[in-house]
């Protein structure tokens, strides 16, 4: 990401709390489910940025001209072509043609583990940094809004939620969500959420369920 592009000043500590993150999703070999079977490849990316204060995850609402999960939270990604070198590349594509944002201006940070979808997608998403403010170009066929939450906010227990469901041979399957504001982030993206979610728990173990500073 071009230094240049980022406005909205950035104190140390925050700058330092990624560099931390960074290094943490360095120090993992991201490791695909032993049962994937046929699933077919896709790729994400968890796009954060800085401004009012704190850092913010990005995601977006489908639109009800995609194919599936039509009005569903998810993070900017889709499925992978013959002609993306890698996952990678695939996230960084499909945020472009979703979101406007340009492969350049993203900050890699690395990869956390793929997650299976019930939709039998195999889906790797990678963590990255993009300038603020920063002017989106949305393509409404696939994208309805774009929402952004405070990573602290979701780091509180207020946020979580669990979701359930019965599984083929009769098991029942837990898992986190998050809500905020009228949104519910669950599925696919609150399962890859939640591991970016216990790395930061696990870089600041302090900050867990702390209140926010007041200025």
């Amino acid at each position: 990401m071009a230094a240049t592009l980022q406005k909205t000043p950035i104190p140390a500590e925050a700058a330092s709390r990624m560099e931390e993150l960074r290094n943490a999703l360095a120090s993992r070999e991201p490791s695909a489910p032993s049962d994937t079977g046929a699933a077919r490849p896709a790729g994400v990316l968890i796009p954060l940025h800085f401004h009012d204060g704190e850092w913010h995850v990005i995601l977006n609402v489908r639109s009800q001209f995609v194919g599936l999960h039509q009005g569903e939270i998810a993070f900017p990604g889709g499925k992978f072509e013959p002609t993306d070198p890698d996952m990678l590349a695939c996230a960084l594509r499909e945020v472009h043609e979703e979101m406007g944002i340009a492969p350049a201006d993203v900050d890699v940070l690395g990869a956390l583990h793929p997650v299976l979808t019930r939709t039998d997608y195999l889906v790797w998403p990678t963590v990255g940094l993009i300038p603020h403010p920063y002017r989106f170009e949305v393509d409404e066929n696939e994208v309805a809004e774009i929402i952004e939450i405070p990573l602290d906010n979701l780091l509180t227990d207020g946020a979580e939620r669990h979701e359930a469901r019965l599984n083929p041979d009769g098991g029942l399957l837990q898992r986190k969500a998050y809500v905020h504001g009228p949104h519910l982030v669950f599925g696919a993206t609150a399962w890859i959420l939640a591991q970016l979610l216990d790395l930061l728990k696990d870089l600041r173990p302090g900050d867990e369920g702390r209140e926010k500073e007041t200025a």
